[in-house]
């Protein structure tokens, strides 16, 4: 399983909010997607949430989702109080300069190195 520490370092994240499960919680699975109505409709075991959309829809569909964080990939701006609402909602957020395909090939080694 993926730890938070393994993510950061994989993805050169930046980490903007811890969550209160940071150490201890494992994504089991990835969500890459910049459009959340898509998010909402898939069932995935404690995924990870990767994408370019960076304001606080993906924070707020993350929560909801029951998501063990959220990826802003690409090096996007954050919205202004991004950081403040992940903290609210209990939402570990990274911002990683990585694009979105590089992040999903470096996550999914990441997985297999952890599975293996």
């Amino acid at each position: 399983m993926m730890k938070f520490d393994d993510i950061v370092a994989t993805l050169k994240a930046r980490v903007i909010c811890k969550s209160s499960t940071f150490d201890t919680i494992e994504p089991e699975s990835v969500i890459v997607s910049d459009l959340m109505s898509d998010v909402l409709m898939m069932e995935k075991p404690v995924p990870l949430l990767v994408t370019s959309l960076s304001t606080d829809q993906a924070i707020r569909t993350a929560s909801m989702v029951d998501a063990a964080g959220v990826v802003i990939a690409q090096n996007k701006p954050l919205a202004e109080k991004i950081g403040k609402l992940a903290e609210e909602l209990d939402v570990t957020l990274l911002h990683s300069p990585l694009a979105k395909f590089e992040s999903c090939v470096l996550l999914g080694k990441l997985m297999e190195r952890d599975a293996g």
